[in-house]
């Protein structure tokens, strides 16, 4: 059983009285406490709460009671702070909201804040009018929204120099931030070209390095610049006589584009340690353009279809071959040579490990194998295998199995893909499993799924309804259009912001006075 599935099941039995489990359990295992036992906690002891790192869902929740139960902002963790939302500052002096925008700044001794749009919006909103505050104390992300209007013309270059850690994925693209941006950071800078060539990475300083790491993709030029600035040894990784692990994981993306002459510098149990952390980021969703030249990562030559052909091509060690096999048409082929060795079907534990080679499967394989146990149905939902369009497929074939319904376990290990269910599957979902799984992404649900995961969320926290900020922070998920307004007029502050990029395409729905008025929330 995966660990993560036995945590949270032990979560839940021992739930009776959350004040001990937040306690007893160790810090780095905190995340996997259920969002809904936490909203009943109460603060008395602000340190042992810092301390434990918490997901983003659980310091929505938590952020209120400990900013107000704290005397110093600059002390909470970066794990607390990522709660921050409107609906908490409201219950909070200006000056301390002030303190804990200031508290999330970039910082050398921490790791930055995650924050979305919504908070980042509302931070600005907040601390826009403070003329005391200079840009190098507000969230570097923050500074994306900031009025460029209002940044005086001798100041726009620390301005530019503070926006250049942030973070230019976050804004919606209906804003065009970065276009606009980037025009300003021109005429501020004095800035005439937009190419970067092979001299200009060679002639610049060497923390140029630390900037390409952001760039999207990068030319077969600028490649061999920063080989031969790495080689020099006069950049913060050294002689490469010196590198080792630690210089390829703090080298981030770069690495994926270096060539072979860069790699010889490493041991073989160098690079095959680091690519087994690097891998699994690489077929994270997002995290590549997909023209990426991978196949510099290959150390020891490559599977080509003879060789999977091959009768003694190792298939006694699946997760091995499947985890080093990332091309479809291969990908094909095994799946194909799996089915040969298991004519009635994969077991569980071959489907186990199957990794992003379960893509391939068609309807008629997965008819025929086994996923019967929440193990097998953890390890297809991983969202780090990719997106894929069998969703409902995989969790039909496990319902189909006696006992087997959508619990808690199921829940969490299903996430988003719950939307790829009929609404007659959805009505099966108890408000007790909902209410205690993981928090999930259901902006691609249709309005008829929403409204039945929200009519079962309006159970599952029905005993928060007495506070309701900690009901708003738990339900607002599984909010739809019809429901909205009805929590805007209970003195909450809506977070319009992410309710409106969620449900863009229903806006016509609403009336200009009531587009208005929640705008205005």
């Amino acid at each position: 059983v995966s660990f993560s599935i036995v945590l949270f099941s032990f979560f839940q039995i021992i739930s009776i009285d959350v004040t001990k489990v937040v306690e007893n359990v160790p810090d780095a295992l905190a995340s996997f406490i259920p969002p809904v036992l936490l909203s009943s906690l109460t603060i008395t002891n602000v340190t042992l709460i810092n301390l434990k790192i918490w997901k983003q869902e659980q310091a929505v929740v938590l952020f209120g009671p400990v900013a107000s139960a704290s005397n110093n902002m600059e002390e909470l963790s970066e794990s607390i702070l990522q709660g921050f939302t409107c609906t908490s500052a409201r219950s909070l002096p200006l000056q301390k909201i002030k303190q804990l925008v200031k508290a999330c700044r970039p910082r050398t001794d921490r790791n930055k804040v995650a924050l979305k749009e919504s908070q980042l919006i509302c931070m600005y909103n907040y601390v826009k009018d403070d003329l005391t505050l200079s840009f190098t104390d507000m969230p570097s992300d923050m500074l994306l929204y900031y009025s460029y209007s209002k940044v005086p013309k001798t100041k726009c270059r620390s301005y530019f120099i503070a926006l250049g850690a942030a973070d230019f994925s976050i804004p919606s693209s209906l804003l065009k931030i970065p276009s606009s941006l980037f025009k300003s950071a021109q005429d501020c800078l004095g800035i005439t070209g937009t190419t970067l060539n092979k001299d200009q990475v060679g002639n610049s300083d060497p923390l140029i390095l630390e900037n390409l790491k952001n760039c999207g993709d990068l030319s077969d030029a600028q490649v061999t610049a920063i080989q031969t600035l790495l080689f020099s040894g006069n950049t913060p990784y050294g002689n490469r006589l010196t590198w080792n692990q630690k210089t390829l994981d703090q080298l981030g993306i770069l690495p994926l584009y270096l060539k072979r002459d860069f790699w010889a510098a490493f041991s073989s149990t160098t690079k095959t340690a680091f690519l087994k952390s690097f891998v699994p980021f690489l077929r994270s969703p997002g995290s590549i353009n997909t023209n990426t030249p991978t196949q510099y990562l290959c150390l020891t030559g490559n599977i080509t279809e003879a060789t999977i052909a091959d009768p003694s091509f190792p298939f006694d060690n699946i997760a091995a071959i499947t985890d080093k096999v990332v091309d479809t048409s291969f990908q094909t082929i095994i799946l194909n040579k799996l089915n040969q060795l298991f004519p009635t079907g994969l077991p569980d534990s071959v489907v186990q490990l199957l990794g992003s080679t379960s893509f391939m499967a068609t309807v008629d394989d997965i008819s025929k194998w086994d996923i019967t146990t929440i193990d097998t149905l953890s390890s297809l939902m991983s969202p780090n295998k990719g997106n894929w369009t069998s969703e409902q497929q995989w969790i039909m074939k496990y319902l189909s199995v006696e006992g087997n319904t959508l619990g808690t376990a199921e829940l969490n290990a299903i996430g988003s893909n719950l939307c790829s269910l009929d609404v007659s599957v959805l009505n099966t979902i108890t408000a007790d499993n909902l209410g205690r799984a993981k928090p999930m992404n259901i902006s691609s649900c249709s309005i008829e799924q929403k409204s039945a995961l929200y009519s079962i969320a309006n159970s599952s926290f029905s005993s928060q309804r007495n506070d309701p900020t900690t009901f708003y922070q738990l339900i607002s998920l599984y909010l739809g259009n019809t429901h909205f307004f009805t929590y805007s007029q209970v003195y909450v502050s809506i977070d319009c912001i992410s309710f409106c990029w969620n449900t863009h395409t229903h806006t016509g729905e609403f009336t200009p006075a009531i587009r208005h008025g929640s705008a205005g929330q």
